[in-house]
């Protein structure tokens, strides 16, 4: 792909990707409501989405759909958008995150339901035998750093006790982006979207420590047969650390 069609990748996709935001808002429109007055949740809708529509330009290419793990970059800075209008509606650090985890959960809903209907155990899919392949080559891809703003992961075989299987993540494109940016403060809170996706899915997870809490890397580790807790609020998580929190 030519330098300027690099350039060029996400804008030539922002209606699409526009759109699919647009979707994902409706849980915040949702959750707005009972805060605020309908003149004031359409003002802040219309804010996210046109900070997300000025943020589009500045994702960093990381291979596009050859790479799996661009969307999801590009749901992480969809999800930047939301943080900075909430703070500059009045949201604390600790009421962006609780918004957060509601907006999540709810989406994640709407996607365990389109699972369902597909005739697909949402519980089930980390633990998909070809899930599992296909995961052990996108980790393998990583390691040859062939963008400088992609993951790079190890695949972690399971002890078939503890753990089935997991990521060793020494190197997050989000974290990288988000310091790009300047809002490396909010990488706790996507963090933590890894643990509401488990609840509301239903499969198992854990982790001990997590780049975005200031650990050395990431160790996200997939479970079967447990219940994933929820993970709001943080505080009592084992990767959770203080220091990252609320800056």
């Amino acid at each position: 792909m030519s330098e300027k069609n690099v350039k060029e990748y996400y804008i030539k996709k922002k209606g699409k990707l526009l759109k699919t935001f647009e979707e994902r808002l409706e849980i915040a429109r949702e959750l707005l409501s009972k805060k605020f007055d309908n003149l004031k949740v359409n003002e802040i809708i219309n804010q996210i989405k046109l900070e997300y529509e000025q943020i589009i330009p500045e994702i960093p290419y990381i291979g596009g759909q050859k790479n799996p793990t661009t969307q999801v970059l590009i749901k992480c800075v969809s999800n930047l958008a939301l943080f900075r209008i909430l703070e500059k509606n009045g949201f604390s650090f600790n009421e962006i995150g609780e918004f957060h985890y509601h907006f999540s959960i709810g989406n994640h809903k709407i996607r365990k339901e389109a699972l369902q209907k597909a005739g697909r155990d949402p519980s089930l899919y980390p633990f998909d035998t070809v899930y599992l392949d296909y995961q052990k080559k996108l980790t393998e891809a990583t390691q040859k750093r062939m963008y400088s703003y992609d993951w790079v992961m190890d695949f972690v075989e399971g002890d078939g006790k503890s753990f089935a299987w997991g990521w060793d993540v020494y190197e997050c494109g989000v974290q990288k982006v988000f310091k790009k940016l300047g809002d490396e403060k909010y990488l706790p809170l996507i963090c933590l979207g890894d643990h509401y996706e488990a609840e509301a899915l239903g499969f198992g997870f854990t982790r001990t420590k997590t780049l975005g809490f200031g650990a050395s890397m990431c160790t996200h580790r997939f479970v079967k047969n447990y219940k994933t807790p929820r993970a709001w609020p943080p505080q009592k998580l084992k990767e959770f650390n203080a220091e990252f929190w609320n800056k």
